[in-house]
């Protein structure tokens, strides 16, 4: 019958004829032998003989086959022990020692409802040119980078829909998708004219809704909300009362809803004739959605950055619209406070922030889900470099 042998972790040693000694130095020195014969011994039969007699290590267990333990005095000395199942039983008796109990949970499931995600996507820029000297080797950016930046993001984005098994989905583009020739060096630099960018920006939009619609497998209904943004103005200054008429982007956003009903795309589209849209969700919430040029600050760069005026845009219009929460973009940063969201940038750093001292970001756009019954479930960072 073949027999394994486990030694416990004890010092002691004991002899077959019943002799007990309190370590290998203490029978090394009866014996008047090296200790370290002895201990080469041990290390590769787990006992050593001397003169007739066999010593063990104390407390010694062996088991057959069937898992039934045997007395080390009955055990042969020529057995060989498993170093393997030795070491093993060392990390099971040091578990078994600590003062821990095994206890079994017995918990009910939290009742879910149904998730929705709030997805941000603006400050794309995607006809500027970013180079690297100019912003000491941080960025490297024009056209082509935007659109694979752009579809990283959808491919990213798609990703977190299926993990996060989101059924309702608000894709808000905030603006700020061209750059525009806003400043006189963005006529020079510019990799093209306005209207060129829009027909790319909006080629480059409609193919990321359409592969979102098609690899996102828990998400049944999307609802686009189309925000101008201040860099794709026609005229000099905003305005407010007839801004949207003055934009690219909105005849952009007309022209990807109209190509969406063409080929059957599941998408609302919320395209505001005003600065902001009002969205009420499904569990109660209401979101306000702008580009962020209504709030007056130097950014990121000061002390405080954004929060004071954006806290206090927040508290203003929840007199008048009773919002829960606010999101924008425009300021190339990734801001989260409990009343408002600030988008992160497709572009990244230039040349602009570098000047005005404004602190290094990955390109990020922000997102968030959040559970009709449960809440707000994660807010996140979806990368596009």
């Amino acid at each position: 019958m073949a027999i394994n042998v486990i030694p416990s972790a004890a010092n002691k040693i004991v002899s077959k004829s019943g002799k007990e000694f309190k370590s290998i130095r203490s029978l090394a020195k009866a014996l008047k032998v090296n200790k370290a014969t002895i201990s080469a011994h041990f290390k590769k039969n787990n006992c050593y003989m001397h003169d007739g007699e066999t010593y063990y290590l104390d407390s010694t267990t062996i088991y057959d086959k069937e898992k039934n333990f045997v007395d080390a005095s009955q055990l042969s000395p020529d057995v060989e022990f498993d170093k393997e199942e030795y070491e093993e039983f060392l990390e099971q008796k040091k578990v078994k020692e600590l003062p821990f109990t095994i206890d079994n949970f017995k918990f009910s499931q939290l009742k879910e409802g149904n998730r929705y995600a709030v997805a941000l996507f603006s400050d794309a820029h995607i006809e500027e040119t970013v180079e690297p000297d100019a912003v000491l080797g941080l960025n490297h950016y024009d056209i082509d980078i935007a659109k694979e930046r752009i579809q990283k993001y959808f491919c990213n984005l798609t990703n977190c829909l299926n993990e996060d098994k989101v059924e309702d989905l608000i894709f808000a583009s905030l603006g700020d998708t061209i750059t525009g020739y806003l400043r006189a060096e963005q006529e020079q630099t510019n990799g093209l004219s306005p209207l060129e960018a829009t027909e790319v920006a909006q080629n480059i939009i409609y193919n990321g809704l359409r592969y979102l619609c098609e690899h996102a497998t828990s998400l049944k209904h999307i609802k686009f909300i189309g925000i101008v943004g201040n860099h794709s103005r026609t005229t000099k200054k905003i305005q407010h009362i007839n801004g949207y008429k003055m934009s690219y982007e909105w005849l952009m956003y007309r022209n990807i809803q109209k190509q969406c009903e063409l080929t059957n795309l599941p998408i609302d589209f919320c395209i505001p004739n005003s600065e902001m849209a009002i969205v009420d969700t499904q569990d109660k919430k209401r979101f306000i959605f702008i580009h962020g040029f209504q709030i007056k600050s130097t950014g990121s760069g000061t002390v405080c950055g954004i929060y004071p005026s954006l806290n206090r845009l927040a508290m203003k219009w929840a007199k008048t619209f009773k919002q829960d929460k606010i999101y924008l973009g425009h300021f190339h940063t990734c801001v989260s406070i409990p009343n408002a969201v600030v988008n992160g940038s497709i572009i990244g750093y230039n040349a602009f922030a570098m000047t005005n001292g404004f602190e290094y970001e990955e390109p990020a756009q922000q997102y968030e889900v959040f559970d009709t019954k449960i809440g707000p479930l994660l807010s996140r960072k979806i990368y596009c470099k």
